[in-house]
This record gives structure tokens, sequence and C-alpha cells, in this order.
């Protein structure tokens, strides 16, 4: 900064009066001295004449800069500031101009506009702007390809200078255009035009291949293989190592592409010595390109280096741990490397590492190293098993190789416990649905606990009704803790305890069943296709219902009455059924009744019927991942400016591609991938990407919808307890967290039960490919283990196995536990009453 530069807000009130805006635009396009808005430019003479007010309203304006001498800075952040301090936050007047547009006479606005928009890589559209846009809810963006509308998801930078487009797959190549509107007077337009997705560059990673033997009598034995990585990138520079098929120059040499390795074996191994050399060629058929290279044959690779990332979960979010942490959550996490500097992922070759647990009575922890995923991806850990009390553990770490020795110590803290306890009326409570109470919880020292495991602690939580609270009975939202339960319509009272003993009473007045009330509308647009021309009007698929308290009910299943209003020959209706005739719309009047056939209300909605001429473009709805030899559904939709309709199967053609299939195969929805057809590494079938092309009829176009079909079979990944019975889908399901189990029944039998009346508890599971069910208990590979709250009243038989069972000990007449049930790969707990057999 030029030397003698003052103008804080102190010393700019008295700026003495420069040249005349009239003569504002010098010859080396210089700033007048002065302040600036977006719309106005006030000289130092003119500031030096405004009131007092209207100087502060000047200078604490957000917008406001000052220009001295070609520097600029924000004049709300030179309050206090001396010329040193404005020194370091003032920017030249060319970098203020190229984010903010030129300083003028009129201020300094600019308008937003389009510096760029490419294809960054295969999925992803990217455009950038010449300056930050301030309201991106104002803007729309829309990719078309020709005149038609593209499926992508609208993703903005954190600084708001750009905007990306990122398709369910990869684009087809062609030109697009991506329209923005909303931003400017007229719609901003780019034209992008994104290549087919093809190989750029093929790389191996490493001069050595690694052998997995030792050497017997100098050379190599039978059955050693050797192991090099490699990466294949596209024109983006994208990893699509996964995703492309490459060919050798040796039967013996195999890329492996699921693990981007390449796997050398057989007698380009077998009897060779260390340091000899292996040729490797790679091959991209499909475009020719490919990379050779002459690898060394090394000696086993072992652990040379040992350093420890620290404890994590499997979501890769670092953890600190208590003594109510879950063990199985845990995981110390470590980066070993062999003698050639390479990172160790594979946990067989870190056999040769040491683990030592010097405190077993704080926690336990796995003798030998493990790979699992963390954040996605493979990293070796030591699996922490049990988590027994707070204190400091030291995990020692030896390689056998060369010595080296690592100390880790593992923390874990003391939870506080409960000590007083207040509760307020929840937002509404009506009978027979969960009610959401809100709780506030503190331990001894006035901090707030919103941790659901110590507040569902036996010794250290809260209890209900002299209950332990289920953890599945508590809710945080927003760092406010709720106590979640289902009560009786009329006035009841719930007494909340701490672990100190300290009671909060509170009474609820429960509001009668909800009941369907109001029909509001629509959920969406009513389009019926000719093509489909039979629709049955639900509350459920397409009505907005309220009840009484004004709440719209999800999934109701409300009586609902449907006439035609006036007359037209584009539909006709008869009862609930809705028949298309011809393209046009009409108006359905939509009864709600009641229990007893009356009608409290009604609503007038308007259908259109459509013969597809009117489409604006199409889409192939995301398949997401399916199973290997399961059916899986697809949809193809007619797009419309107020909606979309599912196209029926005659109005498009289909084919699948991928994985073993040699050429197309024709495609229906409902689609089957036999695990045949699956690609295979090591002679096993592994997740194989498809692509579902589908050839619109009526105008040829042409749509494309990749989606990968794995051989796993179907494993559970989360559930709750309900009462429902036994369905295909538990969407609009209710969960249970309290149940009552009949003594010396197990609890996979019918004797597990809630309610009132008392109805089976089962699971509404879902699995990894997002299908839903409600399952019977005794039908799942579950195990139950109980657990006690007074160890003594209950004798438990087959703990940890289907077969689980509590018998009450006399003279205990009825017992409090809880039962932790394992589903595939979900744990959940169920708070239960042990009540006496019934006869």
């Amino acid at each position: 900064m030029k030397k003698g530069l003052k103008l804080s807000i102190a010393s700019a009130m008295a700026v003495s009066a420069l040249a005349p805006v009239a003569a504002f635009a010098a010859e080396d396009n210089a700033a007048k001295d002065g302040f600036y808005t977006k719309d106005a430019y006030i000289s130092p003479a003119d500031y030096a004449a405004l009131s007092q007010a209207d100087k502060t309203a000047l200078l604490t304006n957000e917008d406001t800069v000052i220009v001295q001498a070609g520097l600029v800075y924000y004049a709300k952040d030179s309050v206090g500031k001396t010329s040193a301090d404005l020194e370091k936050i003032a920017i030249t007047q060319e970098k203020f101009e190229a984010e903010n547009g030129e300083l003028n006479k009129d201020g300094y606005a600019i308008e937003v506009s389009v510096s760029s928009a490419k294809a960054i890589n295969a999925k992803t559209i990217e455009v950038t702007f010449n300056k930050a846009v301030e309201d991106t809810s104002k803007a729309k963006v829309e990719l078309l390809r020709g005149t038609f509308k593209q499926n992508a998801t609208v993703k903005w930078a954190a600084d708001k200078k750009s905007v990306q487009l990122v398709g369910a797959s990869n684009f087809q190549p062609a030109d697009y255009t991506v329209n923005i509107s909303g931003l400017t007077e007229a719609a901003l337009s780019n034209t992008v035009k994104v290549e087919a997705q093809k190989v750029s560059a093929i790389e191996i990673l490493d001069e050595v291949a690694v052998v997995d033997k030792d050497v017997a009598n100098g050379v190599f034995p039978a059955g050693t293989k050797a192991t090099v990585g490699y990466v294949v990138k596209d024109q983006y520079g994208t990893d699509i190592t996964k995703t492309r098929t490459l060919t050798t120059n040796d039967t013996k040499i195999v890329p492996n592409n699921s693990k981007g390795i390449v796997e050398i074996s057989g007698s380009a191994v077998e009897g060779k010595k260390i340091n000899d050399l292996v040729p490797v060629v790679l091959i991209d058929t499909e475009t020719g390109i490919s990379v050779t290279k002459t690898l060394k044959l090394s000696a086993t690779s072992t652990v040379s280096s040992i350093e420890v990332a620290g404890v994590y979960n499997a979501k890769g979010e670092a953890l600190t741990l208590n003594d109510q942490s879950k063990a199985a959550d845990a995981y110390i996490v470590l980066d070993l490397k062999d003698q050639y500097g390479k990172e160790i992922t594979d946990a067989t070759k870190a056999a040769g590492l040491v683990v030592t647990n010097t405190n077993e009575t704080n926690l336990t922890v796995a003798k030998a190293v493990s790979s699992v995923k963390i954040d996605g991806k493979d990293r070796l850990v030591i699996d922490i098993t049990a988590i027994k009390k707070a204190g400091d553990t030291d995990i020692l770490l030896i390689s056998t190789t060369n010595g080296q020795s690592v100390k880790y110590t593992v923390k874990v803290a003391e939870t506080a416990a409960t000590d007083v306890i207040t509760v307020s009326q929840p937002e509404i409570a009506v009978a027979n649905e969960d009610i959401l109470i809100p709780i506030t919880v503190t331990d001894k020292q006035g901090n707030v606990i919103t941790d659901k495991k110590l507040l569902a602690d036996a010794s250290k939580g809260i209890k209900v009704g002299g209950t332990t609270v289920a953890e599945s009975a508590l809710e945080v939202k927003n760092g406010q803790v709720y106590y979640k339960t289902q009560l009786a319509a009329g006035n009841q009272a719930l007494v909340f305890q701490s672990s100190n003993f300290k009671v909060a009473t509170l009474t609820l007045n429960v509001k009668a069943e909800a009941k369907a009330t109001i029909v509001r509308g629509l959920k969406n647009p009513l389009v019926i296709s000719t093509q489909k021309p039979v629709v049955t009007i639900t509350a459920k698929d397409h009505l907005v219902i309220e009840d009484q308290y004004g709440r719209v009910i999800e999934n109701s299943t409300a009586p609902v009455l449907v006439t035609l209003e006036g007359t037209t020959n584009v539909l006709t209706v008869a009862g609930n059924v809705v028949t298309a005739s011809k393209k046009g719309t009409a108006t359905l009047k939509i009864k709600l009744a009641t229990e007893n056939g009356t009608i409290d209300s009604a609503v007038e909605v308007p259908v259109r019927v459509t013969d597809g001429t009117e489409y604006t473009g199409y889409e192939v709805a995301t398949i997401g991942k399916v199973e290997a030899g399961q059916a899986k559904n697809f949809t193809v939709n007619g797009l419309l400016n107020n909606g979309k309709v599912a196209l029926e199967a005659s109005e498009y053609t289909a084919t699948i591609s991928g994985g073993k299939l040699t050429t197309p195969v024709a495609a229906t929805s409902p689609v089957t991938i036999a695990a045949a057809s699956l690609n295979t590494a090591n002679n096993a079938a592994i997740d194989t990407e498809f692509t579902l092309k589908v050839t619109i009829n009526a105008t040829g176009e042409v749509l494309e919808q990749k989606f990968i079909v794995s051989p796993e079979a179907k494993v559970v990944q989360d559930f709750f307890f309900t009462t429902s019975a036994v369905k295909a889908n538990h969407d609009g399901v209710k969960g249970i967290t309290e149940a009552t189990l009949q003594s010396g029944a197990t609890v996979a039998s019918n004797s597990l039960t809630a309610g009132t009346p008392a109805a089976v508890v089962n699971f509404a599971t879902t699995d990894q490919y997002g299908n839903k069910a409600v399952v019977a208990k005794e039908t799942t590979t579950a195990t139950f283990t109980i657990v006690p709250e007074k160890v003594g009243e209950v004798k438990i038989e087959g703990n940890g196995t289907l077969n689980a069972k509590a018998t009450l000990v006399d003279p205990t007449k009825e017992a409090k536990v809880t039962i932790k049930v394992k589903v595939g790969n979900a744990t959940k707990e169920l708070k239960a009453t042990v009540t006496p057999q019934q006869n």
C-alpha cells in the first residue's frame, strides 16, 4: 500500500474532495478514490456532506468498498483498523474488478455470465461463472440433448462459482446444451461436446512384482504367484480400471480389474530366482492402447514400517472412545509398508506383525491384523473386541522382519451418569402412534447428555415407569432428546427417573386416535396415458389426506369416492376406476367417505390424458444395485411439463448388454440377470456393470441406464421391531420399542408380543439392495441375547442363539430384560417384560 494511506472510518470522514465525477475516466483506467456500492459512487467530498446517520449506514453496508490509490478493501472491515492493518486486507483494483465488475460512476455491480462449460469426466458437466452466484435457489439448471431434457443431479460448488450436472451414468456421446435461467434477464446457454468414454492411458505401477512365497533352494517353488498394481484411465484422467477388461501377452499373466493388480503365475514365476525378469504387456483391444514393462521378481513382501492412523469406525470417522462405546464399531487402523516402501493392504502379508495388549482389564483386541472396509477402502486394522471400562491401554506392535516396534495408547474415557431430568409437553399426543416427549438430562456437572447409549444404560441411564428406557425409544434431533412412546387416549401420567433417583413427572392429555378427515388434493399431477388407460384412484397412491388435527396421513387407506364433473368424452369413471379414452383434460370430484359412509370432505382435481405426442422427453428411472438371479423392475417415463407418465412396454424396445453377454439381450420389466452372466475373478463371480438400452418407438430416441449386478446374496442391513403382519413391503409400518415375553418361551416364538390386544413381534427388514419386508422372527437366521436387569430373577438358556429363552425364578412374578437381536449385519435392542406362562 502506498505511504500515507489512512482511510479508516475515522480518517475517511476527513478526506478532502478529489476530482469531480465528470472527470471520472482516467487514461490509466484507475478508479477514483472514494466509496463505492453496487449502484453508486460517493466521492470523499460527497461523503463529508452526509449526515452522521448516513455515514454510518454507508460504512456498515456489506457492499461498500473504499478505494485509495488503486487499492480496495471493504468498509466494514476497516472499523478500528490501523494503516498497517488495512495494508494486509487491501487488494488491487484489478483483482477486485475481476470478481465484482468495473468500478465506475455507477458503482461496481456486474451481471453473472458463464465463463466456461465442459465435460470434466464421462458423467459430469461443469459450468463455471465469472463471479459467485448470490442466490443459487433462483437458478433453474437443465441439460438438453437436442430437444430432449436429460436426467442430471445439480451440485453447486461451495463458493457458488461453478455448478456440476452429474448423470446417473455416463453421458452418451453427443452435443449437449446447458440452459440456466433465473439469474439474468435472458437465460444463459452453452453447448458442451461429450465424447464417448475411452481408454487413454494404462500404467503399471511398479518396477517389481512381489511374490507370495519364499524361495526354496534358491528358486520360487510351485504355486508361487507374483503381483503388481496397474491403473487404467480415461481421457478425463478418471480411474476406470474396474470397468475395463485388458488382454496380455501371456496366459500366465492375468489382469484382475476388480483389484487393480496383474497376477503372474505358473512358469513365469515358478523355478525363477529373485531379480529374474518378467515382461508384462497390457492391451486395451478396443482402443489399441498398451503398456509394456519388464518387472523384477522380488522377495516376499513383509512388514517393515509400522504406523497407527488412529481409532476409526467403518465410515472413516475418528472415534473418541468411552466406557459406553460399542466395540463392534471401533478399529485401530494401521498404515503398514513393506521393505519396498509399498503400502500393505493384504492381511496375510501382515501375519508377521506381533500384537500385544498390555491391559486386558480395560479392553481386548484381536491378536492378528485383519482387513475391513474403512470409508469404502480396504484398510488393515486391529479389531477392538470388547470395551470393559475406562482407562488407558497400550497396544504394542512388533515387526518380526526388522524388529521395529510401535506403542499406541488407546484411551477410553469414563462417561457421566444421569443426574437431573426435566420433561416438557410434546407438540401433540395422539393415541396409538409415536409420541415424542422432549426431555433434558444433565450430569452432576450440569452438562446436557444426548448420548442415547448412555441414557439407555441400565446403571447410568434413565428409567420411565421403573423400567430402563430402550435406546430405540430415544431420538435426538438438533441436540434435543425425545422419549418415544405410544399411549391410549385419555389422561396419562409418566414418571421419569435418573440414575441418582431424581424424578420428573409428566401428565399427558392423549387425544383420540387419528382418522382421515379432509382430502386436500392430489399428491402429484394426475396424468393418464391412452396406452395404459385404466387407473384406480386410492388415498394411498394419489391423494393428500389429513386427519382431524391437520396432519397429512402417509399411506392412508381411507375410502374415497370418485365422480366426473360435467360431461366429457376424454374419460369415463366407474366407482374409483378412471378409464381414459382420448387426449384432453377433465375434472374429477373426489370425496372422502367416513366409516359410516357419510361425506366429510370433497375436492375437485384436474386430470390430463395424453397420447404421447406432448412428451418433452424421456427418462429411464434409476435401477440401483441388483442381485444376480433376482427379478428387478425398470421404468421408462415420458416427460411432460407438469409431470411424467410410465410408458407401456409396447412403447419402447429394450436390450441389456454387459458382463459375459456376448450380444445384447432383449429385455422387458422385470429383468433377471443370471449369475453365470457376471464377470469373474479368480473363478468367482464379481460385481458387474450392465447397460439397459432403451429405444423409444415413437421417436427413435435412445436412452441408456447403467446398473450393477452383484453375486452377493441378500443380507439384512437394517431392521426394526413391529407387530405388523408378514408382508412384502414395510412402508408405513409402525415400529415398537417394548414387548412382553412369556416365561419359558423362546424369543423366536409367538410368545414375544406387544400392544393391546397383544400381537406377535416381527422384524421389518431392509437388505443391501433396498428390498423391504416384514418377516417372522423364526424365519430368519437371527440370534437373541437376553440381558436381565437384575441377575437372579430369570434363568436364561440358549443365550446368543435362535433358541434363547428366559424363565422366571421363584418367587419372581415379573422381570425386566433387554433382548439384543442380530439379524444379518444389523443389531437392535428391545426392552421386554418377562411374565408368567399363560395357560
